[in-house]
């Protein structure tokens, strides 16, 4: 009988932790990029904004100024959490219900995957963690996907770049 209990109430446990699962915060490959911007600076420093999209309700919008395309390019992550790092900036909302909360422990890392020199195009690399959008909850999700930039884009963040690198 005992052993009944147990497993009874393992397998209730299961179901319980399956349910709760953020399974339909799976992103791989639905945000597009749709370009960039620059001509501002970003902690006082020339800076270019990378846009990525759904729709009004999912999208990335990310920050980097000229010291964090430097680490970017040099093949190493570059990362900010709860803005300790004023060189890279995001903004991401998936469904208007979770977001990077700028007072809660919620950010985005960055790595450079690829150079096709070919295409003259790069494949960036983030993950992002998430909190709930509503303060009282202590809910998060972590999102992981790559994009990639166009020749064109590449191009103006290599010049962007104190350090060039193909």
């Amino acid at each position: 009988m005992k052993g009944i209990t147990i497993a009874s109430v393992l397998l209730a446990t299961v179901l319980l932790t399956g349910c709760n699962q953020q399974h339909d915060h799976q992103i791989h490959g639905t945000l597009t990029h749709v370009g960039i911007a620059t001509d501002f600076d970003l902690n006082n420093t020339p800076a270019v904004s990378i846009i990525l999209s759904k729709d009004t309700e999912h999208y990335l919008t990310i920050s980097l100024n000229q010291h964090s395309l430097q680490t970017l390019l040099a093949g190493q992550n570059t990362q900010n959490f709860n803005q300790k790092n004023k060189n890279i900036d995001a903004n991401l909302t998936w469904d208007g219900h979770y977001i990077i909360d700028k007072t809660r422990s919620s950010g985005i890392v960055l790595d450079l995957a690829h150079v096709n020199n070919t295409t003259h195009s790069a494949k960036i690399h983030y993950t992002a963690t998430l909190v709930s959008a509503k303060k009282e909850s202590n809910k998060t999700i972590e999102l992981s996907d790559s994009f990639t930039l166009p020749a064109d884009d590449w191009k103006v963040i290599q010049e962007l770049s104190p350090k060039k690198t193909n």
